[in-house]
């Protein structure tokens, strides 16, 4: 059943998934080089939050494309999401990933690149939407 109120303005869209992105890899790696990264094995797999980043992404998106009642929240676990993974991305695909890759300059440079691409495509789909709807 479609949503029958009107759609969330633009400035609040990107507010509500660019500010849980920023806020989620701010935290992430302040509290991970705090505590010295310690990986977590349930079950004994390693569990890196790009996983966790993915698990919660994909609901939200299926969310948002089916423009559910629940769209301010899943706007922000988008943003929960994407941070997760982009912060995690370069670690694991550019590095051994060990415990000591994981601050290391190339894991924190490309996680940054990454997270300024993201706000780069962000802005872009912003400035876009809101030019296509003045």
């Amino acid at each position: 059943m479609r949503d029958p109120r009107p759609p969330l303005p633009a400035r609040q869209t990107l507010l509500l998934i660019l500010l849980p992105m920023l806020a989620t890899v701010f935290s992430l790696r302040l509290y991970l080089h705090l505590v010295h990264v310690r990986h977590i094995y349930p079950g004994g797999y390693l569990v890196h939050h790009l996983f966790v980043g993915v698990l919660i992404l994909i609901p939200a998106a299926f969310l948002l494309a089916f423009g559910t009642r629940h769209r301010v929240v899943a706007r922000l676990a988008l943003g929960v999401g994407t941070g997760l993974v982009l912060d995690e991305v370069v670690y694991l695909v550019a590095t051994k990933a060990s415990d000591a890759d994981y601050v290391s300059r190339v894991s924190l440079l490309g996680a940054i690149l990454l997270v300024s691409l993201a706000v780069l495509l962000l802005l872009v789909l912003y400035l876009r939407n809101r030019r296509n709807v003045e």
